[in-house]
């Protein structure tokens, strides 16, 4: 449970871009927010250089800000009423991934783990909120949210991490509870995060779910980092 509620009581709601009274997004703001979509939609993406066993993951756009901002506030500065704001990206993204899927079967949505220290810190799980709202924007029959995937230890927050140490530090450390297995086996899965970096978390959630006897597990996100010199992401071929 965060404060945000009863500040919203005495304090006026600010952009989650640039803090400027009024509105979640300022004008200035959401032009720049509609600028950070990729063309046509949202599209497949890997992290360059892709580690292995990566799913294929579909983003709606690129990480800087004000989205940046804005999710940085979400997760972390008790900015919950921007999961309105956030869902129909990851919507987006989550509806590219279901249509990427062979139809066979509806897919499972499953979050990716918080870390125990942030649970601890935030007092949520923001990324199931906002799962659960992207979900219901897409009103798709079948469609639903899974917690299936649990921490075998804690692991570190991944923020600041450089690729290897991220690797390292999920490596093995994700699982499917024996209760959940019989739900995930056989079904195909979409793993969503609000970004994607290294990959490396989904990576873990995947081969989590994979060896629970998930039958194909795909990846959604609402950004991944502009590629730069060196790269973070690129377009999947």
């Amino acid at each position: 449970m965060t404060l945000r509620p009863l500040l919203d009581l005495v304090l006026p709601t600010e952009c989650a871009g640039c803090h400027r009274t009024g509105l979640p997004w300022c004008r200035r703001c959401r032009r720049a927010l509609d600028r950070l979509a990729f063309p046509g939609g949202p599209r497949p993406v890997t992290p360059d250089p892709p580690p292995a066993g990566v799913p294929l993951v579909y983003a709606w756009g690129a990480y800087a800000d004000p989205l940046r901002a804005a999710i940085t506030a979400w997760k972390d500065e008790g900015r919950r009423d921007l999961v309105a704001e956030l869902a129909p990206l990851l919507g987006a993204a989550l509806s590219a991934a279901v249509e990427g899927a062979d139809g066979s079967n509806v897919p499972l949505v499953v979050p990716a783990p918080s870390s125990r220290r942030s649970r601890r810190v935030r007092g949520d799980v923001p990324l199931h909120e906002l799962a659960d709202r992207a979900v219901h924007l897409l009103c798709l029959p079948g469609l639903e949210v899974l917690m299936a995937l649990d921490e075998r230890w804690g692991v570190r927050d991944q923020s600041g991490l450089a690729t290897t140490a991220r690797q390292v530090n999920v490596s093995g450390a994700f699982h499917v509870p024996r209760a959940r297995r019989p739900l995930v086996a056989g079904r195909d899965c979409i793993v969503v995060d609000d970004v994607m970096t290294t990959g490396a978390t989904l990576v873990e959630g995947a081969r989590a779910l994979r060896e629970s006897g998930a039958r194909r597990v795909l990846g959604a996100v609402v950004a991944v980092p502009r590629r730069r010199r060196g790269g973070r992401a690129r377009r999947a071929q």
